[in-house]
Parts: structure tokens; C-alpha cells; sequence
């Protein structure tokens, strides 16, 4: 008798704990995470392939035309080379140049040298004084060739000086010195080439320089140009060791029209 009495406490027990947890809601898994809402552009949204090609794809359409049309900018820049001690940041020397720019997008760059001094005294140009040392020129990211020569990839949307602006990630496929590799940031609201912030493909002359630059359009939106930088060196050539920090402002953009058209 008492062995039945345990047996159905047995049973009952297993049928209540049955019943308890088909009671229980399923533990829920984590969502997948889902694209974009189409026509929602907003910091911090989740980003796809389809979409980062979507908007780099855009971007190229609008700035291909620039490399297309013309050859390139002339400008005049501004610049302020610090040239300071590695590990004490003691500043050593200040050089200041003018010079025109005529800053061809595939071709070397050819410049006029209109002043230059250092720590306020004027200087004479020579192999090594007043050269701003800018012979090559850069692999544009978005021309007819961009995704040939770039893994160009969106990575976030995020705010840049107020503005919201998508922060595409840059990588040469082979990388040389002539790469910029790191990213970009370009404004949703107009496509609008903001800042570029990151290195060159490969070192040049036993340095690898980090760069900061500002842009923004010009010519009624069509085009853009860099309108400042930064760009901080570390030399060690020899036996030669100083960190240079490069400063420039350029103004009075032109653009410069291929040889073949009038």
C-alpha cells in the first residue's frame, strides 16, 4: 500500500512540473540585427553591405565628375612647419611658406615658392629649406577607379562638428605611398566631403605621416577641396630624428582644366 501511495505522489509530482512549464513563456532569443529602415538615415543605426554600397555608390556618382571634367586645383597654401625634439616636444625651429599649388589629381605636383622664413627671418630656398615635400600626388578615393584601388567600406553614421556624416573606413587593395588609408567622413544631408583623418599606404622616406584634413565643396556643391590640415611626422633618418608637425590653409581655389579642352 505504501509503495502505491509513493509511486502516485511520484506521478502526480511529474505531472504538475509537466504542466508548470508548458506554462512557462519560451525564453525569448536575441533579435537578429536588422538593417536600416529604408529613407532613415540616424546616428548609430545598424549598417548592411547593401546599404554602405548604396552610399558609397552615391558619393562616387557625385565626385567622379570632378576628376572627369578637369585636371585638377590650383591654390594657394599657407603653411607652418614646426620641426620639434622626439620624446621633450621641444619646439627646435618654426618655417613658414606661401606657394601656388598646381595640384594636378594623377600627375606630380608642380608649385611656386612665394615666401618662406624661418623663426621670423626669411630664407632662401634651397634642396632642403622652404620644400614642402608634396611631389606625389594622392589615389583619390572616389573617381571612376575608387573601388579598384580601395576596400571602401561605411561604418557608422555619427555627429561631425554638429552634422550628421557617414564615416567610411579606406584600405588600399595594394597599398603604396600614394594611398590614403583610414577613413572619411562625408555629411548625409548633401554628400558633402567633410574630413579625411588616418595615414599613406606605405612609409615614405622611413616615416609614415598622420593626417587630419578639412574640406568641403565648392563650385555649387559639384566639387570639394581641402581647406586646412594637420599632418605630424616622425623622421629617423640616419640617425636624424625630429617630429614635424605640418600646418596649411588653402585659398584661392581654382579649378584647372584638362589640356585637351578650352
Amino acid at each position: 500500500m505504501k509503495k502505491i501511495v509513493f509511486i502516485s505522489f511520484i506521478l502526480f509530482s511529474f505531472f504538475v512540473f509537466a504542466e508548470e512549464a508548458a506554462q512557462q513563456k519560451p525564453v525569448e532569443q536575441p533579435a537578429a540585427k536588422a538593417g536600416p529602415e529604408k529613407g532613415k538615415v540616424y546616428e548609430g543605426m545598424p549598417i548592411t553591405p547593401e546599404f554602405s554600397k548604396e552610399v558609397i555608390d552615391k558619393i562616387t556618382a557625385k565626385y567622379s565628375k570632378m576628376y572627369e571634367s578637369y585636371a585638377g586645383v590650383k591654390n594657394t597654401r599657407h603653411v607652418t612647419v614646426e620641426y620639434r625634439e622626439p620624446g621633450t616636444n621641444k619646439l627646435l625651429e618654426t618655417e613658414k611658406y606661401v606657394y601656388t599649388r598646381y595640384d594636378d589629381w594623377y600627375k606630380d605636383l608642380k608649385y611656386e615658392l612665394h615666401s618662406c622664413e624661418s623663426d621670423g627671418k626669411p630664407r632662401r630656398k634651397s634642396i632642403i629649406a622652404c620644400n614642402p615635400n608634396e611631389s606625389t600626388p594622392g589615389i583619390p578615393h572616389f573617381d571612376k577607379n575608387g573601388e579598384k584601388e580601395y576596400i571602401r567600406e561605411l561604418v557608422a553614421v555619427e555627429k561631425l562638428n554638429g552634422r550628421l556624416a557617414y564615416k567610411i573606413k579606406m584600405t588600399a587593395r595594394k597599398p603604396k605611398v600614394e594611398h590614403f588609408v583610414g577613413h572619411v567622413w562625408v555629411a548625409v544631408d548633401n554628400l558633402e566631403y567633410m574630413q579625411n583623418e588616418g595615414t599613406s599606404g606605405k612609409p615614405r622616406m622611413g616615416a609614415r605621416p598622420y593626417v587630419k584634413y578639412k574640406a568641403k565643396d565648392f563650385n555649387n556643391g559639384q566639387f570639394f577641396h581641402f581647406t586646412s590640415g594637420y599632418t605630424k611626422v616622425e623622421l629617423n633618418i640616419l640617425g636624424y630624428k625630429r617630429v614635424l608637425i605640418y600646418k596649411f590653409e588653402n585659398k584661392d581655389i581654382e579649378l584647372m582644366p584638362k589640356k585637351d579642352k578650352k
